[in-house]
Parts: C-alpha cells; structure tokens; sequence
C-alpha cells in the first residue's frame, strides 16, 4: 500500500517534479533536484516533510489550495469549496502543527492565473487565510511558492499531518474545473499585456485606448480576443 500511496502523492500533488520543498531544522528551502518515490517514502516514513508547487514551467497548475490556522476559517472555506466543488475532489487535513491545509484538484491543467483567482475569490473576506497558487505567474527562472505535503512529520511538533476527509489519498477523484476564463478577465489579470502612450503637445505622457502583447518571446502585437495566446492555450486544453 506504501508504493500505491507514494504514487497516488506524486501523480496527485507534484503538479512540478524537478523541485520541491524540504523542511529543515533551520526551515524550508527549495531543493531544485527531480522529486522520486523514494523522497516521497522517505516523507511518509517520517523523514523531512516535502512542500509541493502548484504551478508548473509553463504557468498551469492542476490543484488549488488554503492554508488556515484557525478551526474556524477551516470550516468556513471547506463549505464554500463544497458549494463550488464536488467533495470528491477535496482534500482536508491537518498540518501537523496548529492549522489545517485544503486542496481542490481538477482531472486537467488550468492556467495559473485562473487557479490564482478561483482560490482568492473563496478565500475573500476572511483574515489569517492563505491560498495558493499564492502568484498568479511566475517567470521562466522562478518557482513561486509551495504548500506542505500531507502525511508528513511536522519538524517543530513532531506530529503528522493526517488526513480529515477522505481518509485516503486513494477517494479522491479531481473534477473538471470550472468554465474556461473572458478574454475580459485574461486581459485585465495579464502580465504580458502593455498599455501604449505618447507624449501630447506640452510633453507629458497619455495613456491611450490601446494595449499590446509581448506574450510571445517579447515581439510587440496587439492584445486582442482572436489572436490571444494564453486564451487559445485555454480553449484547446479544454477539448483534451
């Protein structure tokens, strides 16, 4: 059973298997080395607990999640998570210290920045809540941050970060993610998108009416709905 759940964890939650999180005595440090079995047996043995990356090198993300240390704010977004998502595809558990972490998990890749939103949209309103993805994006060279991997031995308490629902990794079953994003709601979240200006007649900088892209290896074109590149990635990875 150890050899399936080991697997279950790195199919399920290493959205990105050439990093990972490893805590320290001294606290968490990125270790940029590809993620095996054996450190994710060696996580469930009772070794350093992993952290795992929602967003993969190209900017897409498979689960989304919250940390809360309070029981409270658990109980509050695990309804909410329930109301927009089947509880099949929620995990709860403890952290092995004092808070709980959730995760919904959908059965494709979404873009980052949609994981982004639908996590901090459940999250909105309540304090001491924490949701990843935590960036929206992330650059080529960058990694964004991790979130704990359940079933691991916390450093500081020494207890493990059990389960709460289901009782095993094995019945969760990820959902289809909710419908693809507007170009509206692309276009107003996107890192690639520039405004354009000119200088007017006494020097001073107006901004105009109109945006470009530099999406693709930095070349200048406009941002429009029919030629947009994180839409049309989009829309195919929903056909799949």
């Amino acid at each position: 059973m150890s050899e399936e759940l080991a697997q279950r964890i790195l199919e399920l939650i290493f959205v990105r298997r050439d990093i990972y999180g490893l805590e320290t005595s001294q606290g968490w440090i990125t270790v940029k080395q590809p993620v095996t079995l054996d450190l994710i047996h060696t996580h469930l043995g009772g070794g350093p607990c992993l952290g795992a990356h929602p967003i993969d090198q190209d900017n897409r993300c498979r689960w989304i999640g919250w940390d809360f240390d309070e029981a409270r704010n658990a109980t509050l977004i695990y309804e909410r998570a329930k109301a927009e998502y089947p509880s099949t595809a929620l995990l709860l558990n403890f952290t092995g210290g004092r808070g709980c972490h959730l995760r919904a998990f959908f059965n494709r890749l979404i873009q980052a920045f949609v994981g982004y939103q639908l996590a901090k949209q459940l999250a909105e309103g309540q304090e001491g809540v924490e949701w990843y993805p935590k960036q929206p994006w992330i650059s080529q060279e960058g990694f964004g941050s991790f979130m704990r991997v359940p079933l691991g031995r916390h450093a500081k308490t020494g207890r493990v970060g059990r389960l709460i629902h289901p009782p095993t990794l094995m019945e969760i079953k990820p959902c289809a993610p909710p419908v693809p994003p507007t170009f509206k709601q692309v276009a107003e979240q996107c890192q690639h998108r520039v405004q354009e200006a000119k200088m007017d007649g006494e020097g001073r900088v107006v901004k105009l009416d109109i945006y470009d892209c530099l999406f693709s290896n930095g070349t200048l074109g406009l941002c429009r709905e029919d030629q947009c590149p994180i839409l049309l990635r989009t829309s195919q990875e929903s056909t799949r």
